[in-house]
């Protein structure tokens, strides 16, 4: 148990917003990509992002205690392994993540009390659209959520080595982004073709990156929304990190959508964070309030998602976990 006294327990949280906003402003100036050849003062930083050397400093300072970058401007600021993961051009970057969660993110998040009284979700009543919708009318916010997503998808690496694809011919990504799961399955398993389905301002993302992977001859990109329908004729189908997105009644359709176009031999992984049945702490459970505030949306537990499925027509025949905090459930169609 944590000896740390309580007063200082609840300052640092209800500080979270001085951090957030910190990392996003260091985010959108480019601070770490211009520490990468070395360390520099305040004011060469100031100079290299148009900045105001001063106000730079304060922050720099602040997320010098909290670990991002250290040194002062004596010997000047350098980046931590923390403040490397601000870096655009580094595997993993949060770069995009900082700055979705500084702007319509942290937006959305002010009037999470509205949520919590109405149940109706904060993005709605700030943006008067879902966050969807948004997204797809700004087409940079738009890259760079797509970026993020596919940044956070650390656990794609290890899904062929949990699931035996050896018996499949085709896997249809439902909802796959720029397909950046889809390729890693085709380069772990060369016998495999592979159907994506995303939304049209995506696909054209999803086929540059899967021809500079080396798999776009073994692709199919459809065009449409997982609500209308999904393609046909697979036998592995993926809902990766897709129903978290979604009420219980809208994931019912995207789940009656893939049974519909699945036939009795198919497989369908949902890739997930779960969260703890006998609810110890977990990241799942801080994902859980951005769903509910952001995308109206919820994390589940793994019987919320069994039921899910049984009423859909699944059976939920199996569990395997991702590193580094992603379950996979394995669901037969009945």
């Amino acid at each position: 148990m944590s000896t740390e006294n309580p007063s200082a327990v609840m300052l640092r949280l209800v500080q979270g917003a001085w951090v957030t906003q910190s990392l996003y402003a260091v985010a959108t100036l480019g601070v770490a990509d211009h520490l990468t050849d070395g360390p520099r003062t305040s004011a060469e930083l100031a100079a290299a992002t148009g900045a105001h050397a001063d106000s730079l400093h304060r922050v720099l300072r602040y997320l010098v205690s909290l670990g991002v970058f250290a040194g002062d401007d004596a010997s000047g600021f350098r980046l931590t392994p923390v403040g490397e993961l601000l870096r655009s051009d580094v595997p993993g970057s949060a770069r995009d993540r900082a700055l979705m969660y500084g702007t319509y993110n942290y937006r959305a998040f002010a009037e999470l009390l509205h949520t919590v009284r109405t149940g109706e979700t904060a993005f709605d009543h700030v943006f008067g659209m879902q966050a969807y919708q948004y997204i797809g009318e700004h087409p940079e916010i738009a890259r760079s959520f797509d970026r993020q997503m596919q940044t956070g998808g650390s656990f794609f690496a290890h899904l062929a080595e949990q699931y035996d694809f050896s018996g499949a011919q085709t896997v249809v990504d439902v909802a796959g982004g720029n397909g950046t799961l889809l390729a890693t399955l085709l380069t772990a398993v060369p016998e495999l073709r592979g159907i994506l389905l995303d939304a049209g301002h995506v696909i054209e993302a999803a086929r540059d990156n899967l021809r500079t992977q080396g798999v776009l001859d073994r692709c199919e990109l459809v065009a449409g929304s997982f609500l209308d329908a999904v393609p046909e004729g697979g036998d592995v189908y993926t809902l990766s990190r897709i129903l978290h997105n979604w009420d219980d009644e809208t994931c019912g359709r995207i789940l009656e959508r893939c049974h519909a176009a699945m036939d009795a031999n198919a497989t369908l992984l949902v890739l997930e964070r779960l969260i703890p049945e006998d609810g110890s702490p977990s990241v799942a459970q801080a994902s859980d309030i951005n769903m509910l505030a952001v995308f109206g949306g919820r994390e589940r537990t793994a019987t919320e998602f069994r039921t899910l499925l049984d009423k859909a027509g699944f059976d939920l025949s199996g569990q395997r976990e991702l590193p580094p905090d992603t379950a996979v459930l394995v669901a037969r169609r009945r």
